[in-house]
This record gives structure tokens, sequence and C-alpha cells, in this order.
């Protein structure tokens, strides 16, 4: 009995010695494993481990190297301040006095040069028109305008004005000087037309005694009409005054005559 014992003992040392050993030799791969890790550069990390951080790479010049700095975004050349120019500092004569051209070097000056070249072109040299301008500064100097007048045979006139931010170099339509002078277009439009039923008034009533009453009355209504107030050729003059081109239609000559007619708001 204790012979069996005895080698029951004994077969249980060796499976002991044997577990043993297989531990030994585990730990000691496991050992190399990470040895030849560290001698690769890097162990991957377990993206489960809540234990392993992960961060980005930091980015370095090479040394002895600096950081280069952004460049800044190249700035136009601002405009002088309008507060300080004349008219003459802004237009000169071209084309025999006939026409103008605006000095100023901004994108806007050089939209309206090219605007009244290829509108008037074809009439400073012709002998059946007259053409003149006129300019002026502004709302503080910040706004240049320039107005071609344009006459033909039977009294007939045309004005057509082109207005300049000096502020930001851009030509301004008339709805946007409207804007930069913070005007209602629509409230505009009110006022043209009761200026303009009192310029017709002015020129015709005392012919209205001896016109036919019916053609007196569609003439002066066409004159009043929402659809005949304009918020496209507006200007400022030489006082500040808003300015527009307003269509009187007439009794006589031709459909209707063009006037340049003030608005009483000065800016």
């Amino acid at each position: 009995m204790k012979r069996i014992f005895s080698v029951l003992a004994l077969v249980l040392c060796l499976s002991l010695l044997a577990a043993g050993c297989s531990v030994i030799d585990e730990m000691d791969g496991i050992r190399r494993q990470l040895a030849g890790s560290d001698a690769a550069g890097a162990v991957t990390p377990d993206p489960e481990d809540p234990m392993t951080a992960t961060f980005p790479p930091e980015t370095q010049a090479p040394a002895g190297e600096a950081t280069p700095e952004p460049e800044p975004d190249a700035l136009p050349e601002p405009l002088p301040d309008g507060a300080a120019l004349t008219v003459a500092d802004c237009v000169e004569d071209a084309q025999s006095g006939a026409v103008p051209r605006i000095i100023l070097d901004c994108p806007g000056a050089e939209q309206i040069n090219a605007a009244i070249d290829e509108k008037f072109a074809s009439s400073w040299d012709d002998p059946m028109f007259q053409l003149h301008y006129e300019a002026a500064l502004g709302f503080g100097g910040r706004v240049l305008s320039v107005v071609m007048v344009l006459g033909g045979p039977n009294d007939w006139t045309e004005y057509t004005p082109y207005v300049l931010d000096l502020t930001t170099g851009q030509a301004l339509t008339g709805p946007e000087l409207l804007a930069l002078l913070g005007q209602d277009p629509e409230a505009l439009k009110v006022l043209e037309s009761t200026l303009l039923g009192e310029e017709f008034d002015r020129q015709f009533s005392q012919a209205e005694a001896v016109t036919d009453a019916a053609f007196y009355d569609q003439q002066y209504q066409r004159t009043v009409s929402p659809d005949n107030a304009q918020t496209d050729r507006l200007w400022l003059d030489a006082g500040g005054q808003l300015c527009f081109a307003g269509r009187i239609y007439g009794l006589a000559g031709a459909e209707y005559y063009e006037y340049p007619l003030g608005t009483g708001l000065v800016f």
C-alpha cells in the first residue's frame, strides 16, 4: 500500500514540475517577444485597453530651422480721404472737354470710364449732338457723381449719371446709392411722383384752359404714374442734394422731355 502511495506521489511531483516548466517557458517567450518589439521600435497598443492612451504626433520643425510665418493677404491701396479731395482731384477733361476721365486708381473708376466711352464715343464729335458733363462731390466727400448731359434736336436732352463710392472704390447703381444713404426706394418713388406732378403744373398749367382736357389729364397721369418714377438714374449734386432724371410728358413736341430734378433730400 505504501508503495502505491509512493508511486502516486512521484507522479504528482513530476506533473507539477512539468506544469511549472511550461509556465516558465511561456513567460520567457513573452519576455523575448517584448524584447524583440522594443528592438523593432514600437509595440502596437490595444485599442480596447482603457489604460492605453493615444495622442497625435507632434509636428516639429527640423532642428535649427524656424517655422515660417503665414503671409498676410495683400490689401488694396487705400483711396485718398474723400473729405480732402476736390472734383479736380478726381476728374479731368478728355475728348475736347466734352467727356470726363476719372483719374483715381480704383475698379469703379475704370468701370465708369469704360461705360462712358462705350455709350458716348459716337456722340462727342457728332454735330447733331451737344455733349457735356457735370461732376460733384457729396455725402461728406465720399460720393463722386458724374452726369453726362446729351442734347439733341428739338430740345431733347438725356441725363446719364455715374456714381463712385470713394471709400470702397466701387461704382454704385441707383439702388446701391439709396442703400448707402439709408433711403427707402418706394418712399423715393412717391416723392418723385409728387415732384413730377408739380413740374408738370409749373410748365403747363397756363395751357390747361386751351388744351383738350382729356389729353391734358392723360399727359399728367403719365407723368405722375408710379411707372414713371424710377430709382436707377440718381446722383448727388454739388450741394449734396439727391437728384433724379424726371420725365415730363408734354403737350407738344417729343413724347416726353427729361429734366434734372432735386428731391430736397440733402446728404
